[in-house]
């Protein structure tokens, strides 16, 4: 295995709190106006899992309750060397690393998330070998990764997408400060963040994909990752609350197209119909109320589905269309042999602003190659606004300007052929599609 980093500068470890002591933070990531709509979104009945590298010395991996001033109930801790409910324990011992991004994560005072259930406190080596090589589901719906393994590992990655692809947890981890996207940030299926204003990597990834995915403040990427692992909680709160598909509110596909969909795109930040997201910034910077305003929206089926027998699939010159600015989808799309799948949603807005809308599909269990998924954007008569056709990513985002009220339409599209055709690993895939008219 390579050796582990963590995604920060030893020579000035500062730490960027997102509550309290903080509150430009707070504002920019969105948390201030999440709390003002609903003061409850604190990560209540959600359980994460904060994994660490064990450095600079033996066994120092565990965060301090005491530090981000949450009860020792609140904490179980894992390593070769056994499990322990306490603080201290045998099975490892402090780190200051740990307890700074535990303040940012889920602080009492200063963190996205104080409301959290439980926090399981992981040496990482153990983490991989026991939990990610093996397939083995925790009670953590949020995993925070603020390491790397040192360079690219294509093994490790995949690993990681088995993972995700099998047990549909939310894998956040910092993608580095400095130099390229290293692994594990550089999976398909996880989400790799940035530090926005501070020291960070680039993209794109080794093998030419977007990366990062997402951005949030910091001076480095470790104390980034928790404020966007947080995010992910307050979603998942969200999605476990009332109403039907709770397991689709809370899939990794779903919380991760609600993170890149409700970002906020900063000065520069750019993108092009192959290449979705900004080599910097991702899909933007965090903003959790957007997010959340999005699932809240609620989901709405295709106003169609159908296949398209050529490389040309219209919009619909009549459909049913819903008079939801945002929304969300989680659903399969079906391509066949000899044509595409497409999937309508026709929508009507009163609003004037951007459109704003991002698919993500995963790469599958055991799989080489991803299905081939891209997203367009139409007018009501019928122009092409926009187009994300990416042939690498398993994201595609849109996002255009000076749009007025409307009736617009989104294009979820599969690539057709048989089971082995390039784009197409099989028939069906299930991606989750998000969109915000007007903003």
């Amino acid at each position: 295995m390579n050796r582990p980093m963590l995604l920060i500068a030893f020579c000035a470890w500062s730490f960027v709190p997102a509550r309290g002591q903080n509150s430009a933070i707070m504002d920019t990531i969105g948390l201030t106006a999440l709390w003002a709509h609903d003061p409850t979104l604190t990560g209540l009945g959600v359980t994460a899992a904060q994994v660490e590298f064990a450095g600079p010395g033996a066994g120092q991996f565990e965060a301090d309750p005491g530090s981000p001033g949450q009860p020792v109930a609140l904490f179980a801790y894992y390593s070769a060397a056994g499990a322990s409910g306490a603080f201290p324990n045998s099975v490892g011992s402090e780190s200051g690393h740990a307890d700074m991004v535990a303040e940012n994560f889920y602080g009492e005072n200063t963190g996205v998330v104080p409301g959290l259930e439980q926090v399981e406190n992981f040496e990482m080596i153990f983490f991989y070998t026991l939990v990610i090589q093996t397939h083995k589901p925790l009670p953590a719906q949020v995993f925070n990764q603020s390491f790397e393994f040192g360079n690219h590992n294509a093994t490790q990655d995949q690993a990681y997408d088995d993972y995700i692809a099998l047990c549909h947890t939310v894998v956040v981890s910092g993608i580095g400060n400095g130099g390229p996207v290293l692994t594990p940030s550089d999976c398909y299926n996880g989400l790799g963040v940035a530090a926005y204003g501070g020291s960070s990597s680039t993209g794109p990834t080794a093998d030419g994909r977007c990366k990062p995915d997402i951005t949030a403040p910091a001076d480095v990427t470790s104390f980034s990752t928790p404020l966007v692992s947080g995010a992910a909680a307050i979603l998942i709160q969200g999605g476990n609350r009332t109403g039907s598909d709770t397991a689709a509110k809370v899939d990794s596909r779903t919380v991760k197209a609600l993170l890149l969909n409700g970002a906020v795109k900063p000065s520069g930040w750019t993108h092009t119909p192959t290449a979705p997201l900004d080599p910097h910034y991702g899909a933007g910077v965090l903003n959790i109320f957007n997010s959340y305003s999005e699932l809240a929206a609620g989901s709405h089926a295709p106003s169609a589905t159908g296949l398209s027998h050529s490389r040309r699939h219209p919009p619909l010159a009549r459909g049913s269309a819903f008079p939801m600015p945002q929304g969300w989808d989680y659903r399969s799309i079906q391509s066949a042999s000899t044509a595409q799948g497409v999937n309508h949603y026709r929508i009507i807005t009163s609003g004037t602003g951007a459109l704003i809308s991002t698919l993500v599909w995963n790469k599958g269990y055991n799989r080489k190659a991803i299905n081939r998924l891209a997203l367009f954007a139409y007018d009501a008569n019928g122009t092409r606004l926009a187009s994300s056709t990416s042939l690498v990513d398993n994201v595609q985002h849109v996002y255009i300007t000076g749009l007025g009220p409307g009736t617009y339409e989104l294009e979820v599209v599969k690539a057709g052929g048989s089971p082995g055709t390039p784009g197409v690993v099989s028939p069906r895939e299930t991606y989750a599609l998000v969109w915000d008219f007007g903003r």
